[in-house]
């Protein structure tokens, strides 16, 4: 969601304005007032959302959005309104740069007025650390020297933060550990390409963490785009991991050092997940999955289902085919 802790909303706009503005073809009510952009599974009936990928087709016949960006060949329901491009990944970028400016490229100066400077007895602040007046940080804490806690994020209690970290943009629960050098909320790698330009995704979202979560050294987390990146209770997460922006990781996972989980992928419940491992954007991974190390997943993994190789395959038949190979190769 985008949460009105860290972005100011430059609207409301009536969708002819929006219209006029990114020069769209309009279908439906021009007066209709778009007060805010949201994801369509999450959408209401004043805010606009967008289709440009076809794996979220099931999501257009639900969602309760007032208007819709998408290209002619996705419109079904010509009741409903929509902002028409065949570029719509494009023009959701203008949309949210419109409604959300200071998104774009965030201001990192810090003043130092702006420095939180009262905590619970509990709670222990080395030196050297900035934690922003705004953001809530809770009893029984430690956080290590030169670490950076940005405007508006919630840090529940019981967390151990190590030093060296930064986080922004993020909603941490109870007991968490964050360790070294971890860098969470930062930027999503998001662009949206015309035949004239490249266009920064504001990214919108948050990082929220649940209870008993542990995220190892130099670990990145990027905030959601426009929904929230997600991460579930007892995830243990390895050094030097990266999740994209959007991710959803459910309980209970393991995730291994040096994988990189793009943007958008929705992991289950008890998955685990090897060393070195990449896993393709916009995919599922079921609950109880097994992923095998240096393995490079290009799409959906069913639950309880084992699967190594590159690509990613059914790990008995991976096995099988090394085998096979080794044999040749020895003849």
């Amino acid at each position: 969601m985008i949460d009105k802790e860290f972005y100011n909303n430059k609207g409301p706009f009536s969708l002819g304005e929006l219209a006029k503005k990114l020069d769209c073809e309009l279908s439906g009510n021009y007066d209709l007032l778009i007060e805010d952009i949201s994801t369509l599974d999450e959408a209401k009936s004043s805010q606009i959302s967008f289709l440009s990928n076809p794996k979220y087709l099931e999501f257009l016949l639900s969602t309760k959005a007032g208007a819709i960006i998408t290209s002619k060949k996705y419109i079904s329901d010509k009741n409903r309104n929509y902002l028409i491009s065949e570029n719509p990944y494009f023009i959701m970028a203008e949309v949210a740069a419109a409604f959300y400016p200071e998104s774009i490229y965030p201001n990192f100066y810090i003043n130092r007025n702006d420095l939180k400077n009262e905590f619970h007895p509990s709670t222990n602040i080395s030196e050297s650390v900035f934690i922003h007046k705004d953001a809530k940080i809770g009893v029984n804490c430690s956080i290590g020297p030169n670490t950076v806690i940005g405007k508006g994020v919630k840090v529940g209690n019981n967390c151990k933060i190590g030093e060296g970290v930064s986080i922004y943009f993020s909603i941490i629960a109870d007991n968490v550990k964050i360790y070294q050098g971890a860098k969470i909320g930062g930027e999503g790698f998001g662009f949206a390409i015309s035949e004239k330009n490249f266009k920064k995704i504001p990214q919108l979202g948050r990082v929220v963490i649940e209870n008993n979560v542990e995220i190892g050294c130099n670990s990145t987390i990027d905030r959601g785009s426009i929904g929230d990146t997600e991460i579930g209770k007892y995830c243990m997460i390895d050094n030097m991991v990266h999740i994209g922006h959007n991710v959803k990781i459910g309980s209970y996972c393991v995730i291994a050092a040096m994988t990189g989980i793009s943007g958008s992928t929705m992991i289950g419940n008890n998955v685990m997940i090897g060393g070195q491992a990449g896993i393709s954007g916009h995919i599922k991974v079921g609950n109880n999955a097994k992923i095998a190390a240096k393995s490079g997943v290009m799409k959906n993994v069913p639950d309880n289902t084992s699967v190594g190789g590159y690509p990613a395959e059914n790990i008995i038949k991976w096995h099988r085919k090394t085998v096979k190979l080794e044999k040749f190769l020895k003849k």
